[in-house]
């Protein structure tokens, strides 16, 4: 077998190998996110208590807004990171009101650090960068 053939096999495999590596879990469309939410607002205020959450518009799917401590606020995206492509990939607030369940995949994640409680998901959630200032809670992303 001469050089160009072992190059050439060599590129066919490394395209295989990386080729299937396309089946883990993908990355979540990146959607540019830049909101203000004003606590003081009827809409909003209930977010001031702990363990409260609302679901916003934004992002990629939706955005969960959680109130882990007063005046701590973590944002979430709704887009579950199992197969972010597939329509039905969304996350939801389960009854216990700390953890959110992809009714797709089965994916459980907690509302505390987004981490994953239940797999198939291995990533998780993505999160969104927060800032409170003057009962202005400032979403948006950083990259």
């Amino acid at each position: 077998m001469n050089r160009l053939s072992k190059i050439i096999i060599l590129s066919i495999c490394l395209t295989i190998f990386f080729g299937s590596a396309c089946n883990r879990e993908d990355r979540i469309p990146y959607v540019p996110v830049n909101i203000q939410l004003y606590l003081n607002t009827a809409e909003f205020q209930d977010l001031k208590i702990a363990g409260t959450w609302k679901y916003i518009t934004g992002g990629s799917k939706g955005i969960i807004v959680f109130c882990p401590y007063a005046g701590e606020y973590y944002a979430f995206e709704r887009n579950c990171p199992y197969q972010p492509f597939n329509d039905s990939a969304r996350v939801y607030v389960d009854e216990t009101n700390i953890f959110a369940v992809c009714q797709h995949c089965g994916s459980k994640f907690n509302l505390y650090d987004g981490s994953v409680v239940l797999d198939p998901a291995t990533m998780p959630l993505l999160q969104y960068t927060t800032y409170l200032e003057n009962d202005i809670l400032y979403i948006y992303n950083t990259y």
